[in-house]
Order: C-alpha cells, then sequence, then structure tokens
C-alpha cells in the first residue's frame, strides 16, 4: 500500500489548508455564533450574537478583534481570523 501525498505537518481529518488548531477554534467560534441566519453578518452583529449566547472571554475578544467589514460566511469570520482558508480539492 504506499502512502497518500499530504502537505507537510497535515494530519488526517484535518481540511487542506487549515491546522488542527485552526480547525478547533474555527469549531468553538461556530459555536457561539453560527446559526440559519447569523449571515452575512458584520463584527457588531456578531459580537452582540455572541454575547447573547454567553459566548467566553476568548471568542468575544476573538470577535472584537476582527476588522469592520461585512462576513458572509463562518470560513470567512476564521480567515480574517487567521484560522487557516480550507483549500478545496482540484480536478
Amino acid at each position: 500500500m504506499t502512502p497518500t501525498s499530504r502537505a507537510p505537518g497535515h494530519e488526517p481529518g484535518t481540511p487542506q489548508g487549515i491546522t488542527p488548531q485552526g480547525v478547533q477554534a474555527r469549531s468553538e467560534l461556530a459555536r457561539w455564533i453560527s446559526g440559519a441566519d447569523a449571515f452575512p453578518a458584520d463584527r457588531a452583529t456578531l459580537l452582540a450574537r455572541a454575547e447573547e449566547q454567553g459566548a467566553p472571554d476568548a471568542v468575544l475578544g476573538a470577535v472584537r478583534s476582527l476588522p469592520e467589514q461585512t462576513f458572509d460566511t463562518l470560513a470567512d469570520v476564521a480567515q480574517a481570523l487567521g484560522y487557516g482558508k480550507e483549500e478545496t480539492g482540484q480536478g
């Protein structure tokens, strides 16, 4: 059996372009700001949602650090926070 090709440091089960820590941070963020009608949203809207949900200080701090812009998806928020961006497959 031949080994599969992976980027250096890529762990199985982790999307290409995101570190395991980025996956964990993105998951924690999603827990507090996601929802059926969460996006598009600006920083203030995301912060209000996180506060209403009782998000921990680390999540609130991350949302406060976002630039003033409108985010279309959780992936956009995660990328703005430096959690990485999932790379799509080629072909």
